[in-house]
């Protein structure tokens, strides 16, 4: 068993020649390296601990290595194909790259602050209309910027009326003291459709009843809305309908865009998310530095080195799991910043990508009754590994003891990650957001190909975990002539 001050030490200070002493942790390296040797520490580090009666993830060691060396050069050769859906990898050098003096991040910034200033006497909140990624994303960004849930940024994706009535009541405003971001690719999903069709029409209603007629009416409710859809406009999809150009045929903004070959659980650093926290005022440069760390991440995630590379060690990390009979993740985070979005946000890149169920993520310390209780009972203690997604701890001696006491009950049986992201004031820093986020981006996808590469199975011509076909069983149900059809806003 190791000392309690030991690995309190570790938690906080994590040193690699203690933790390669300590009794309960087999030989895994517990702080990536970068391959920067000039970067100050870390913000997002990782700890792998195996109890003593489990076999070392080190026997595999060259096993491990050749297989990881084929699944990262085989996911390379595919980015640079846009039918692959792997252009997330290179999104955040994209956010940044300058063209004519400016960034596609200065436009986003430049479009938030033109839609906060379409107000009246008092400050609009933004209501952001989307599904799935488009709203987990979003939701996950804004709370580890420590501006989730400040009266800025609400969503809405509910289609029944009882939701619609509550939810109104929740942002307690009228409609025309509201802002709105729709996120949809095609703008036929229908639960956005829906919502953005019944918040318009209230809003052209209103108009209306200030005198003006249905084209001014229309005008003026558009100037509420921004329109995050498909750059490539065709005559079913949003983008045909609302154009290309800022000022152009209607008020909507509508320069941005879901980037091709970006899923939505993907999608982070998409224009959506850099909109929110725009809107909900993290700094621009706050917003760069967090790209910057994201494309950092994917030149180290692209690395053959194991030792470097973060997310294929926490590939490697998931299949000792499943092979060792521990094929339940538990997901667990620690804090309110990553409420919400960050366990919704989590389940969807897991289960979306991987199709399996073995999956549940939850909030600490809400869930850890009921967490510990389903864990610890012995007929499940031999079924789970856990990942434990936590704050600094050195942000108060009670967290700090609190996350260590449940790690030190983890590790008596069962293989336990921890995952330490650096903090800033009260929200995560920068560049372990940036770091993290890309990082689980590779490491799900790793996970996957891994699987077929220990089976012995050949990659594909394309990857399933980027890929949702099936999602398409439900939608496919609302179509015209449909008995299921579905018409927005009744």
């Amino acid at each position: 068993m190791i000392p309690e001050l030991m690995l309190m030490s570790m938690l906080m200070n994590p040193d690699t020649n203690k933790i390669s002493s300590a009794q309960t942790i087999k030989e895994q390296p517990a702080v990536s390296k970068t391959l920067d040797e000039n970067t100050e520490e870390p913000s997002y580090i990782q700890l792998f601990m195996i109890s003593k009666n489990l076999k070392s993830i080190k026997k595999d060691d060259k096993k491990n290595q050749k297989m990881a060396e084929n699944v990262i050069n085989d996911f390379s050769s595919r980015i640079s194909d846009e039918k692959q859906f792997l252009k997330w990898v290179e999104l955040p050098s994209n956010q940044l790259e300058v063209k004519n003096g400016k960034s596609h991040l200065d436009e986003i910034y430049a479009q938030a602050l033109t839609l906060k200033s379409r107000k009246t006497k008092t400050e609009r909140p933004l209501v952001i209309l989307g599904i799935g990624g488009s709203k987990h994303t979003a939701e996950f960004l804004l709370n580890m910027n420590g501006v989730g849930n400040k009266g800025k940024v609400y969503f809405y994706s509910d289609i029944d009326p009882v939701s619609f009535n509550n939810f109104l009541k929740e942002v307690n405003r009228p409609v025309q003291d509201l802002n709105f971001l729709v996120v949809s690719k095609s703008g036929t999903t229908f639960e956005t459709k829906d919502a953005f069709v019944r918040f318009e029409e209230m809003l052209v209603d209103y108009y209306k009843k200030l005198g003006q007629d249905e084209n001014q009416a229309y005008k003026s409710a558009q100037k509420h809305f921004a329109i995050c859809t498909d750059k490539t406009p065709t005559e079913k999809n949003l983008r045909g309908k609302i154009g290309l150009k800022n000022g152009q045929n209607n008020n909507y903004i509508k320069e941005l865009y879901i980037h091709d070959g970006v899923g939505g659980r993907f999608s982070m650093f998409d224009d959506a998310g850099l909109f929110a926290i725009a809107y909900a005022g993290v700094s621009k440069e706050n917003a760069k530095r967090i790209l910057k760390s994201a494309e950092k991440a994917s030149k180290i995630s692209l690395s053959t080195d194991l030792e470097v590379n973060k997310a294929m060690k926490s590939a490697v990390f998931n299949i000792y799991s499943e092979k060792n009979g521990f094929h339940l993740t538990q997901q667990q985070y620690f804090g309110k910043l990553f409420e919400g979005g960050g366990e919704n946000w989590i389940k969807q890149l897991y289960l979306e990508s991987l199709k399996d169920f073995d999956f549940n993520a939850s909030k600490a310390p809400d869930s850890m009754h009921y967490a510990s209780e389903s864990f610890f009972f012995p007929d499940n203690r031999d079924d789970y590994h856990v990942v434990m997604t936590l704050m600094n701890p050195a942000i108060s001696p009670n967290y700090s003891k609190y996350t260590l006491a449940i790690l030190a009950s983890y590790t008596e049986t069962v293989p336990v990650k921890v995952e330490v992201l650096d903090v800033v004031g009260n929200s995560i820093s920068p560049e372990a957001i940036g770091d993290y986020i890309q990082t689980k981006h590779f490491e799900i996808l790793y996970t996957g190909m891994m699987r077929r590469e220990n089976a012995k199975i050949k990659q594909g011509k394309y990857l399933p975990e980027v890929f949702q076909p099936n999602v398409e069983v439900y939608k496919n149900k609302f179509k015209p002539k449909s008995p299921y059809e579905l018409k927005p806003g009744i």
